[in-house]
């Protein structure tokens, strides 16, 4: 039962922008990570695709990352 308590649940982050989902992720206890880290996650942009998925457990502090509008996805396409 502990273990269980010990992990978040992933929130769906498709569809919100940047700020949204940072501070939904800080209030959870996760980690918001941007796919280019050489790039400063542009906070007004639209999430197209998150890793890991909405509705997986994580471990606290663990990062969600992001792809936004703009980005190519993990696969190399363009969100549609």
């Amino acid at each position: 039962m502990g273990d269980w308590l010990a992990h978040i649940e992933v929130p769906d982050l498709v569809g919100m922008t940047g700020r949204e989902a940072h501070a939904l992720c800080r209030d959870l206890g996760l980690f918001l990570g941007y796919y280019n880290m050489d790039q400063q996650l542009p906070l007004s942009m639209v999430i197209a695709y998150q890793e890991p998925l909405p509705g997986t457990m994580a471990a606290p502090a663990a990062a969600v990352r992001i792809w936004t509008t703009l980005d190519p996805l993990p696969d190399g396409r363009r969100p549609q």
